[in-house]
């Protein structure tokens, strides 16, 4: 039987993994310290977001909620960007790259699940 802890650092290898050897196929060296450093201030905030949004709740302060950390996680995307292509970064570019497509699946899921709700 597995800790819990232990599924989470398993995963959390994973990921890591699997970012930097992305991160290298795009051309932009990382080391694992750099990709968790980068990625893991983000991955809290885009896992909050996908259970707000999953969860079924008709209540509006979950929505408020919902389309604060929409905004919030567009903003960030943005900044990085910018920061990236102003001082060459490619690291940073790539990181603004992953929190874009996070945002667009969780718009995805979002319209998907309304969509889904009108056929029924």
């Amino acid at each position: 039987m597995e800790k819990k802890d232990t599924k989470t650092h398993l995963i959390n290898e994973i990921t890591t993994a699997g970012l930097q050897t992305a991160a290298r196929k795009l051309g932009a060296s990382a080391s694992k310290k750099q990709v968790r450093r980068g990625i893991s201030k983000n991955i809290s905030l885009i896992d909050e977001l996908l259970r707000i949004v999953l969860i079924k709740s008709k209540d509006s302060s979950k929505r408020v909620q919902r389309n604060i950390e929409f905004v919030g996680l567009g903003v960030m995307a943005a900044h990085t960007f910018y920061r990236g292509f102003k001082k060459k970064k490619r690291l940073w570019i790539l990181e603004g790259v992953f929190l874009t497509a996070a945002l667009g699946g969780v718009l995805l899921a979002t319209q998907l699940k309304g969509v889904k709700r009108q056929i029924i």
